[in-house]
């Protein structure tokens, strides 16, 4: 279950700050800014034989190559027939994914509304593709229906692609269905994409599993999961809290029941162990949050395993 303090504000109604990715990037810092450049280089940029995009340098001509591609200045001073080299500059496809149920409007294990940490998310990894000249997407939704934001680079777009998903989290909203968000994804792109599937501590099932297993084939998923609310913080020891998804009520007597909240934490290792191994067994880099301050090290983590694996 997703709990929310019974008489606490709604995570979800609260108005967002001007501009949230102005707001995202004071979070990140400069230096995790500055951290964060390094974290796509290396996959887009290739040399090769022909006319393109940028020049590199001269090369000597190889028989069989293109004769259009003769520096015929550069030859006629060195005596040799040299070619024009150019750089190919492939862009990044980076596409956030996020479950936009309502159980993302619960709170987050940290006491942060779950919403504020897709938000920051899905800024991170967009204000990354946007610094290094690469493109940011979004496919969201619930069983409400899904969400998209095109291939982009600019500030504008990001903003705006946030905003969506603030919008989008709401109490009033329909539940999630995370399984139909990624067959969404799998049918909307034949390109590769980077896919950060932002979602909430909900049982991994047999489902979404295949559904990974299909995506990642042709995509790099990186998997994060935003953990509920800890029943046993003190700090709600005598608050009633109630389902979010559900609407049902959990006094704060009966959480003093000594073999209900053994039976409630085995469940809850047992479906991160589970989830885990099973994500492990499909290559997916997967980090669990609980808090903002948690948010830039996971992702910058998730695209640092991904690189390297590449």
């Amino acid at each position: 279950m997703r709990w929310l303090g019974r008489f606490g504000t709604p995570a979800a109604s609260s108005s967002p700050p001007s501009s949230l990715l102005v707001s995202v990037r004071t979070k990140m810092g400069l230096p995790a800014r500055r951290k964060a450049r390094g974290h796509l280089t290396g996959e887009h940029v290739s040399v090769h034989k022909g006319r393109s995009m940028e020049f590199d340098d001269l090369r000597h001509y190889v028989r069989g190559d293109d004769v259009k591609d003769v520096d015929w200045k550069a030859s006629a001073r060195t005596g040799s027939i040299l070619l024009k080299r150019y750089v190919a500059v492939r862009k990044h496809h980076l596409v956030a994914v996020v479950d936009t149920g309502r159980s993302m409007a619960a709170r987050a294990a940290g006491g942060e509304p779950k919403r504020d940490l897709a938000v920051m998310a899905a800024g991170v990894l967009g204000s990354i593709a946007v610094q290094h000249g690469d493109l940011v997407g979004l496919v969201g939704g619930d069983a409400g229906g899904i969400i998209r934001a095109p291939l982009r680079e600019s500030n504008v777009h990001l903003e705006l692609l946030l905003r969506r998903v603030h919008t989008r989290i709401d109490l009033g909203g329909a539940p999630s269905d995370l399984a139909a968000v990624l067959r969404a994804v799998h049918r909307s792109t034949n390109r590769q994409l980077i896919l950060l599937v932002v979602t909430d501590d909900a049982p991994f099932s047999a489902e979404l599993e295949e559904l990974v297993r299909r995506l990642r084939v042709q995509h790099e998923i990186l998997w994060l999961t935003i953990e509920d609310t800890v029943l046993t913080d003190l700090e709600l020891a005598s608050r009633d809290l109630v389902d979010v998804v559900g609407g049902t009520h959990l006094p704060a007597a009966l959480r003093e029941d000594g073999a209900l909240l053994a039976d409630y934490a085995a469940n809850r290792r047992a479906r991160a162990d589970h989830r885990t191994a099973r994500l492990g067994q499909l290559r997916v880099a997967q980090a669990a949050i609980g808090r903002e301050a948690d948010v830039v090290p996971a992702v910058l983590g998730l695209l640092d395993r991904t690189r390297r694996a590449n």
